[in-house]
Formats: structure tokens, sequence, C-alpha cells
């Protein structure tokens, strides 16, 4: 089985992930850090070239991790960037091939987590927040996440299984 966690950049998609894959014995992948070790460049560093390379990039990485788990059979939590689910041909591909959970944050929480640095997150905004959340709220399942710990939004995902 292969566990997607999809959200907004700031709602826990790496933490809960990282202990949902712990409390399951499933290998964890953060879509983000593969891709940076993949290419050898940070996230801003391959913005700055341009988004439609690392969009690219991404969906690159998410059909080799899915078809790669589907084919062996292995099971995994992958945290999947704010903005993988965006492309509908890479939403698609998720949506078929993984077991995806939103975890629904509410923009107030977000902006505490993600704090005044945003250097790392070439495309925060919150102006983007609302635009992306009818896309989120087509994965099949949704856990809110304001509030909780990684470990508690981890248990609720656990129910899901």
């Amino acid at each position: 089985m292969t566990i997607t966690l999809t959200g907004f950049m700031g709602c826990g998609k790496s933490s809960t992930g990282r202990e949902l894959a712990s409390m399951l014995g499933f290998p964890f992948v953060d879509l983000d850090e593969y891709i940076v070790h993949k290419a050898g460049q940070t996230i801003p560093e391959i913005f700055a070239e341009s988004e439609q390379k690392f969009r690219f990039m991404e969906a690159e990485a998410i059909r080799d991790l899915l078809v790669m788990n589907e084919v062996s059979g292995r099971d995994m939590v992958i945290a999947l960037g704010g903005g993988t689910i965006m492309t509908p041909s890479v939403q698609n591909l998720i949506l078929e091939h993984s077991f995806c959970i939103y975890l629904r944050t509410s923009l107030e929480t977000i902006v505490k987590r993600v704090g005044p640095d945003t250097s790392s997150r070439p495309v925060f905004s919150t102006d983007l927040y609302p635009k992306r959340l009818a896309t989120y709220e087509k994965a099949p399942y949704t856990v809110d996440t304001d509030g909780k710990s990684a470990r508690e939004v981890a248990e609720e995902i656990k129910k899901f299984l």
C-alpha cells in the first residue's frame, strides 16, 4: 500500500508522514527531499530556473515512486509537495494508485507554522491557499490537523486503513 499525504505547505505532511510510517513500519519518502537528492539542487534553486522544471521533476518523481511500489508490492508513506496534486495528470496518478489523505489545516495555523522566513518555500502565498482547496478536497480521506500533534494526526489516519 502506498499512502500519500497532500495539503497546503505547512500542514504537517512531512512530520505526520514520518510518524505514520514509523507506526506502520513502512518506509517514508518526502517528495521534495527525494527531488532535491535526485537533482542535486535545492527547491529554491530549481524554482529559480523555472517552476515548470520543478513540476516536471515532481511528476517524474511521483510516477517513479508509485510505479516502483506497485511493481514491487512495497508499502510506503509519501509526503507530497503542496502543489504536487495540482497538476491534473499527476493528480489522477495519485488518486488512482495511492491511498491519498488530505491534511486540512486552517490558513491561520499554516501561517503560524511556516513563520516569517519563507525563503525555503518559493511559492508561499496566502492568496494561493484558497485556490488549492477544491483540489485538495478531491482526496478520498481528510483529517483536520489544527491543534493536533503529528502523532495524533497519524493515529487518525490509521483508522482509515
